[in-house]
């Protein structure tokens, strides 16, 4: 399956964000205080695609399994 691409007007959007440092056509970098906190929340039991879309991060435009993703690799970092 092809990666989802971003356009100038969703990257714009998603960068007015303050869960996101910045945004290319297919990449997303979110804030450290996001990260730390999605992390608390998801260690708590909350959905991370819940989590996400209290940030204005719509699971329908970025892509659930771009969450799924996040989570793991996030976890894992913790765990290290």
């Amino acid at each position: 399956m092809a990666r989802q691409l971003f356009s100038s007007r969703t990257r714009k959007a998603l960068e007015s964000l303050d869960a996101v440092v910045s945004v290319s056509a297919a990449r997303i970098t979110y804030s450290e205080d996001f990260r730390k906190e999605c992390m608390r929340r998801y260690a708590q039991g909350e959905s991370p695609a819940a989590i996400f879309r209290e940030a204005g991060l719509d699971p329908k435009i970025i892509g659930y399994k771009r969450i799924e993703r996040c989570i793991a690799r996030w976890r894992d970092k913790q765990a290290q």
